[in-house]
């Protein structure tokens, strides 16, 4: 009887659930149009996570292709939305963890991050405006998409997963269409110099990000997974148009290698006698010419020269260099403490640069040549460790796509802007999925 009665009453607990939270989301939508139905997305995806885990992981990596706190400027309970969406992601994969289980093999970044915060609390000079909760919430943001690291995902969603990080740009682009058409956010952003940037559902920067991982993935997937070679020399095409429409050259530059290999590798197969490689050489070609007759223009307009305190300036970069290069010497060996570089501009430095935009002086400011070194000495071991399990004809492509990492940090925020380490840890770990479960040749029978 009592189990009748229960079965009786779920309904009714049921439908004063829907009631209580369409009469919440109906006021919400009344003050707060757009965090009201952000809301009812979340509701759907926790659906849909405890329902089927492994689903929510789609969504949740097209997210990555949108800049959510350009779009929305607001913050909600005190929390900004950057960090509301980092955490969200959190709990909506945790169910994929439990279900498809981690390995901690590739964990070594996230100890990085934690000695960095060890040292935060017990040997850094702080920076003045450094709090303890705002050292955590660096830590935590910093920390997560390296998580990305550790889920084991099964071997047709890892190579779903590869396939949605190359469209990750035209849903930046498509979205960004959408947004413009109702009049919720600029598709295209017009600079003080007159040069005209796509932007999609970002900002310039973080679309060409998104971008340069859509084309160097694509360059190595279409060795490591010939049979799907259509599509990714087409995502490649297009993302590549997408790149040289942002107007951004430091991912061009960060390229460099991969592509001179590329070219390197198909006139080599051509001259062997593979006539086809033909077409994709010819096309190249032409894109890139054509890249540079429609783009020049707009490179010339932005590679503009301003004089400064250190001579000559190209974009304000070498700038924020100097600035933040001589805020660490208070403490060179264990920095300011983790997260201090985004409060460190006073006022002096161009708005635009919460941080350097230079990884290096990023993560020497915040921890010191110690917790520096240690963070990127953790990089190159996991760099290290997918490098063994790779076949050898892509271990080139591979080596050159995380040079192109390295050089691209240089200038720019790569490790700590959602739209380049998500996606770039994802692939990370579903190459190393895929490629530990390729059999050797010597277990495979004849």
């Amino acid at each position: 009887m009592t189990d009748l009665h229960a079965h009786l009453k779920k309904p009714v607990y049921f439908s004063t659930a829907y009631v209580f939270t369409a009469w919440i989301t109906g006021i919400a939508a009344v003050y707060q149009p757009v965090l009201s139905v952000i809301g009812v997305a979340v509701l759907l995806l926790l659906a849909v996570t405890v329902h089927n885990p492994a689903r929510i992981s789609y969504p949740v990596l097209l997210s990555t292709a949108i800049s959510v706190n350009y779009i929305i400027d607001a913050d909600v309970f005190g929390i900004e939305i950057i960090s509301l969406y980092k955490l969200g992601i959190l709990v909506l994969l945790i169910p994929c963890m439990l279900k498809n289980g981690i390995r901690l093999t590739l964990v070594y970044p996230i100890l990085a991050l934690a000695a960095m915060l060890f040292l935060t609390f017990f040997y850094s000079d702080w920076h003045p405006r450094l709090n303890a909760s705002l050292s955590l919430k660096a830590f935590i943001g910093l920390a997560l998409p390296f998580v990305f690291l550790l889920i084991k995902w099964k071997e047709e969603m890892a190579q779903r997963h590869i396939q949605i990080i190359c469209l990750l740009p035209l849903v930046s682009v498509a979205a960004g269409l959408l947004l413009q058409l109702a009049h919720l956010y600029s598709f295209l952003d017009i600079e003080f110099t007159g040069a005209v940037r796509v932007q999609g559902a970002n900002i310039a920067p973080h679309l060409a990000m998104l971008a340069f991982l859509g084309i160097t993935i694509a360059l190595i997937e279409t060795k490591r997974n010939p049979d799907k070679a259509k599509f990714f020399y087409l995502t490649l095409a297009a993302n590549f148009a997408v790149l040289i429409a942002t107007g951004t050259r430091g991912p061009i530059l960060a390229m460099l290698a991969m592509v001179a290999y590329y070219f390197f590798d198909i006139v080599r197969q051509y001259v062997k006698g593979k006539v086809m490689l033909i077409i994709p050489l010819v096309c190249s070609v032409a894109l890139l010419a054509a890249a540079v007759y429609v783009q020049w223009d707009n490179m010339t307009k932005r590679s503009f020269e301003r004089q400064t305190g250190t001579g000559i300036d190209l974009s304000g970069r070498t700038e924020a260099w100097a600035f933040f290069l001589k805020g660490a010497e208070a403490s060179p060996m264990t920095g300011r403490g983790l997260g201090s570089v985004t409060v460190a501009n006073d006022g002096s430095l161009y708005k635009g640069f919460v941080v350097p935009h230079n990884e290096y002086i990023r993560f020497y400011y915040d921890a010191g040549y110690i917790g520096c070194g240690l963070l990127f000495i953790s990089l190159l071991i996991v760099f290290a460790l997918i490098y063994r399990v790779l076949e050898q004809h892509i271990k080139v492509y591979y080596a050159a796509f995380i040079f192109g990492f390295f050089l691209y940090s240089f200038s720019d925020n790569t490790l700590s802007t959602v739209q380049f380490i998500i996606p770039f840890c994802w692939y990370l770990n579903c190459l190393y999925r895929l490629s530990r479960t390729i059999p050797k040749k010597e277990d495979v029978i004849p």
